[in-house]
């Protein structure tokens, strides 16, 4: 014990005579840490390479400096007020020695957090090195290099503090500061021996100076290391060594643990060799269109567009190519983020099989919401957590437990993670444990799909996301099925990369890395061009664009001959309605049956949502389940969810008027797979409502710009004029680029241009609105999907309803029928995100619902009758029910209420 730091403990808890306490020594419990992080970068050359690319050192250098920093994580500990949260384990630590009479009040000791004070003790200790003379400036240049380093290990438990502070103790206890000062400095030059001298660095070196999203993977992978460091993996020890060398040899016992920690959590990755796109797909496929560029593509940090058709096989072709990156050591793993809960649960079901071709060893599949077979073995740590520790929240593994509560955080930390573009946004935003996320992206391939469909807010977000992706050594590809050139200018200017040739080719993919800007078609290989299609096209006029009786009465005589038809709606309310009305005339009519109607949107709970989302999947899928679903019509009447990334085949599809680019994507639900079709829809035909004058009204709303509907608009009746055919895949650049193009068209009617203007302003605020939250110092919003949905999407992102009933027990039950977990039970947020309904931003204006609580949540009690949930509240009735979902009606109506409707 000639060392002071053997003094105090690090982690403690009471045994279960609760008389006594167990403890681990501080100094071990910084090197379990440590140890984990060794472990890791031994087994990950994606974390090596970053981070040797982010120091620019060679691989000794940089490793020296990560654990010593690694190590130096819980350098707040060393404090009186810390080591007096468990009195009794300070005492058995110190051996009599303690300062325990020292006055400090209950308060002192509570709102002690020993991490951002660590950052302020570091400095405080070596102020001569560090400090000018004026502490408040502080300008030293050393402290330049140390600072961004010691505030990422510093934030471990959630937030990176951006500066550091005098620190200080109560006078009273101004004593105890010296033998604390003594303790931590002795620590210091013990991780210098343990770490940079047999490296050929020393203390009184500088570490490399790294930017702060660089530090944004440090602080990640400390804190990772820093909750498995702190799991029951690693056995209590309260015996110190005596000497160094017997320190240097029991961290090195450590590691068998590290490992343990590691493979139980599913962190270590294992790629199958030699990637091959034919595994991919599958028996007796071949590599179709893009997916025979794959080969060509270059095996270095890169971002990576594919634009191709809507069934072309992106998806595949962006696995293949992330195959390559992880087989070439410049990645761990794969996020897959995509617009909306239903795509990302589409691309669960696919990638299942993707996860086992791609990795050997136990795949860990994370889906972002409730459904997935997680990783049981992460899953299972977060119950340690409750053997509760002495130090409370403040103990790193219950934290871990509290982040891995929400699956939807799992997804950074498995082989294969599926989620919403949200969770993907959310990483650089001002949150806690931002850069968890951060950290799980950065060691990944980041795979965005259908990356037009995105608004000017959320580009600006994912504008962040690709610097910080290229700051982390990861790479991204984006998926598409075409972009107007400004887009790819602006995803080229976030990677800051040269924009790539002028390549008007299709299908095309092209390629930013650090030294060129390389674009990669077809045109030499012919034979791999896709096909060209044609889609029949009629213009159905309305000025509400909704379906008359005699287009119903089609519909209803193509259900009957055995057609498989959709009908996509741009508004709930108005889906919602046509299917109560289909509803009754189905009922009516002899020759069909309720069953073959279905309805499917997003005000769905996400459980009904699910079981919608299979029904209509294995209806209107690729492989119908069971296997005679399609020999008799169905009627699907649905909104945008199934216009992007889901595997749909429709005989005939009749749409609303939608801005090009999601008509085509809608169009790509058309006789997606070979099969026989019925009589009369032999031929891709398209149905499109359209207004009679250029008054777009409440769909306006929805896109926010009338130019793109009008242009849109005005090529469709030119077509309909000429042939009534659109010829694929040729039209995807012809018209896409002419409906997005900035030059105003000549016969434009001013109150377009005028709509335009205003759209063009309101964008730009958006996108510097993201801008500017990104870079603002807060760091107070705690990240859970409340947070998460306000912040990654524009001013009206929808609210987050909770409805529930009170049953005969008291109880409250949410909308499966179950009751609400308590407040201790892990499974309660995930509960109540998986019973949670998205309603319109504008439902809750003049008080037309509750207020939100503290997590922006909307708790709404309704009466259960049967299995229909209703509730009259202020001017509006509401009801749930799985079929229709979440829907209101209002009462009665006034001048202002009506204006708002």
């Amino acid at each position: 014990m000639d060392k002071l730091y053997y003094r105090y403990w690090g982690k403690a808890k009471k045994d279960s005579d609760n008389e006594s306490v167990s403890y681990h020594l501080l100094p071990y419990r910084c090197l379990d840490v440590a140890v984990v992080a060794e472990c890791w970068w031994e087994q990950s050359s994606t974390i090596r390479n970053a981070f040797m690319t982010q120091t620019g050192l060679e691989e000794i250098k940089a490793k020296a400096w990560i654990l010593f920093f690694i190590a130096l994580h819980d350098y707040g500990k060393w404090d009186l007020r810390f080591q007096r949260k468990a009195p009794s384990a300070y005492a058995a630590a110190s051996h009599g020695t303690t300062l325990g009479d020292l006055p400090l009040s209950p308060n002192d000791i509570k709102k002690y957090f020993h991490g951002p004070e660590g950052l302020n003790w570091f400095f405080s200790d070596f102020e001569s090195r560090f400090d000018d003379g004026d502490w408040l400036s502080v300008d030293s240049e050393d402290k330049d290099y140390w600072l961004p380093w010691l505030a990422a290990v510093a934030g471990h438990h959630g937030e990176i503090p951006e500066t550091s502070e005098q620190a200080k103790l109560p006078l009273l206890c101004k004593s105890a500061g010296v033998v604390f000062k003594q303790a931590r400095m002795e620590w210091v030059n013990a991780l210098e021996q343990l770490f940079l001298t047999p490296a050929g660095l020393s203390f009184s070196d500088n570490p490399p100076l790294i930017k702060q999203k660089s530090a944004i993977m440090l602080a990640g992978f400390c804190s990772v290391c820093d909750w498995l460091g702190s799991s029951d993996f690693f056995s209590y020890d309260d015996c110190p060594q005596s000497s160094f060398q017997g320190l240097k040899s029991w961290y090195r016992g450590r590691f068998n643990a590290a490992e343990i920690a590691l493979k139980t959590a599913g962190l270590h990755s294992q790629v199958n060799i030699k990637p091959d796109i034919e595994k991919l797909l599958g028996e007796n496929y071949k590599p179709r269109q893009v997916q025979a560029l794959i080969q060509d593509l270059p095996l270095q940090q890169s971002l990576t567009l594919i634009e191709a058709s809507t069934g072309s096989g992106k998806t595949e072709a962006a696995l293949a190519y992330a195959w390559h990156l992880l087989d070439a050591g410049l990645a761990d793993s794969i996020v897959f983020a995509l617009p909306t809960q239903a795509t990302a649960n589409a691309m669960y079901t696919r990638l299942e099989k993707a996860a086992n071709t791609i990795f050997c060893n136990e795949t860990n599949l994370i889906l972002a919401h409730g459904r997935s077979r997680y990783h049981e073995g992460f899953i299972n740590l977060k119950q340690t957590s409750r053997t509760g520790t002495l130090q409370g929240n403040e103990e790193a593994w219950v934290q871990c437990s509290e982040w891995l509560a929400q699956s939807r955080k799992r997804i950074f930390l498995g082989q294969i993670g599926v989620c919403t573009v949200d969770q993907v946004l959310v990483s650089v935003l001002p949150i806690k444990h931002k850069f968890v996320r951060g950290f799980g992206i950065g060691r990944s391939v980041l795979i965005i799909d259908e990356i037009h469909a995105y608004d000017s807010y959320m580009y600006g977000l994912l504008g962040g996301v690709l610097e910080q992706q290229k700051a982390s050594g990861g790479s991204a590809i984006l998926l598409s099925a075409t972009l107007p050139e400004y887009q790819k200018l602006a995803l080229s200017h976030a990677w800051q990369a040269k924009p790539a040739p002028d390549n008007d080719d299709y299908p095309l993919i092209t390629s930013y890395t650090a030294t060129a800007s390389t674009v990669f078609d077809l045109h030499s290989r012919p034979e791999l061009r896709p096909e060209s299609t044609q889609v029949e096209i009629e213009l159905l006029s309305d000025e509400r664009l909704l379906p008359d009786d005699n287009l119903l009465l089609r519909i209803e005589q193509a259900v009957i001959s055995g057609a498989q038809v959709c009908l996509i709606c741009n508004l709930v309310d108005v889906a919602q309605h046509l299917f109560q009305i289909m509803q009754v005339r189905f009922e009516q009519n002899n020759s069909l049956n309720t069953d073959q109607l279905g309805l499917f949107h997003s005000r769905f709970s996400f459980h009904d949502r699910q079981n919608k989302e299979e029904l209509v999947v294995n209806i209107f899928g690729k492989d119908p389940d069971p296997r005679d679903a399609r020999e008799k019509g169905h009627f699907l009447i649905a909104t945008q969810v199934v216009e992007q990334s889901l595997d749909l085949d429709f005989d005939w599809l009749i749409t609303q008027l939608c801005p090009v680019d999601l008509l085509f994507q809608r169009m790509g639900r058309l006789h997606r797979h070979k099969r026989t079709r019925p009589h009369g829809f032999e031929q891709q035909l398209c149905s499109v409502l359209v207004p009679e004058q250029p008054n777009y009204d409440l769909h306006e709303l929805i896109y926010g710009n009338s130019r793109v509907l009008w242009r849109t608009h005005q090529l469709l009746e030119k077509e309909s004029l000429s042939g009534g055919v659109i010829e694929f895949p040729q039209a995807y650049r012809l018209w896409i680029e002419a409906v997005y193009e900035e030059q105003n068209w000549d016969d434009e009617p001013s109150s377009v241009r005028l709509s335009y203007e205003n759209f063009c302003k309101e964008s730009d605020a958006s996108y510097y609105c993201a801008k500017q939250l990104m870079r603002s110092s807060m760091n107070s919003l705690t990240d859970d999907d409340a947070s998460v949905s306000v912040l990654t999407r524009d001013g009206e992102m929808s609210l987050s309803l909770v409805p529930f009933y009170i049953n005969a027990q008291g109880e409250h039950c949410l909308l499966n029928g179950e009751p609400l977990p308590p407040q201790s039970d892990l499974t309660r947020i995930e509960t109540i995100n998986l019973n949670t309904v998205p309603v319109p931003h504008s439902w809750g204006k003049r008080e037309a619902l509750p207020e939100q609580d503290s997590d922006g949540l909307i708790w709404f009690e309704m009466q259960q009758n049967g299995a229909v949930l209703t509730m009259q509240y202020q001017q509006w009735r509401y009801q749930y029910t799985s079929t229709v979902g979440f829907q209101r009606e209002q009462l009665q109506v006034d001048n202002e209420l009506e204006k708002d409707a």
